[in-house]
């Protein structure tokens, strides 16, 4: 225990030693979005008297949208992507509600004025019923799991070797920089990425396409069109094979289907039963 309680000791001074040097592809690629996500949503900036309802619902979403970025953001980069899952889902939700009150904007008003809660299986439907197609909803299920506080979805938190004696597990207090959590710390950049560039080339396109001028909404346009290649290439070093023929993440998906196998007797062991 001693050991583990120097570890607490000095997470402190080492938790950004990982933030600061590590994943600056990912840094750059995250802020060059949240840039297209402010610049789509100027039409909106500063209150006026005259703003009606539901561009001041879409403005509130669109900065929720922003500071879930720069939030899941932060947490990936301090190595703790377990965190990140809960802000991540919320992307998919502001992002959803976003579609709808640009659709319907009664819903909107109601949402600002009442208090008016969505449920997102309810908003999925009805988006559906306009014919709205939200991709971004197939995430949501997963990351609703991996949000909760759950073994399964801590793992990444464990690394675990195994020795002659038996598993030798470390817990990380703080960030991580094993090659476990970086998978992880990947994925979950990719995630944002991907739930990202479906807001800036739906929702958000739509939006600024109807209050802009054409030469600005075209030169924004072409910027997010320029994301494709990035996130195609990073995308792409991250599969990268090694000599073995392996990707980076097959091999990391590989050492995780074996931790999940190892979930029931990991319980076991740290209650102590011995069955």
């Amino acid at each position: 225990m001693g050991d583990e309680y120097e570890k607490i000791e000095n997470t402190a001074s080492k938790i950004y030693e990982w933030y600061k040097g590590m994943l600056l592809k990912e840094r750059l690629l995250c802020g060059e979005m949240i840039e297209l996500l402010l610049e789509s949503v100027k039409p909106l900036a500063g209150y006026r008297k005259d703003t009606v309802y539901n561009e001041l619902a879409l403005l509130t979403l669109a900065t929720r949208l922003v500071n879930d970025a720069e939030g899941a953001k932060h947490l990936l980069l301090l190595g703790i992507p377990d965190q990140a899952q809960i802000v991540i889902r919320d992307i998919i939700e502001c992002t959803m509600l976003f579609r709808l009150f640009l659709k319907n904007p009664e819903l909107a008003k109601r949402w600002l004025m009442e208090s008016k809660e969505y449920q997102l299986g309810d908003v999925d439907a009805k988006l559906l019923d306009m014919g709205v197609h939200a991709r971004e909803y197939a995430f949501y299920g997963v990351l609703s799991h991996e949000g909760h506080a759950n073994l399964l979805a801590s793992i990444s938190n464990i690394q675990e070797e195994e020795v002659k004696e038996g598993m030798v597990r470390t817990f990380h207090f703080g960030s991580s920089t094993t090659p476990s959590t970086i998978f992880f710390v990947q994925q979950g950049f990719l995630t944002v990425f991907f739930l990202l560039y479906l807001s800036l080339i739906e929702p958000l396109a739509e939006f600024y396409s109807q209050h802009s001028d054409i030469d600005s909404f075209t030169i924004w346009a072409e910027k997010v069109n320029g994301l494709s290649p990035k996130l195609e290439a990073l995308v792409a070093e991250i599969n990268t094979k090694n000599s073995e023929g392996e990707t980076q993440v097959d091999k990391h998906i590989y050492e995780l289907v074996k931790k999940k196998m190892r979930v029931e007797k990991f319980k076991i062991r740290l209650s102590g039963s011995g069955d």
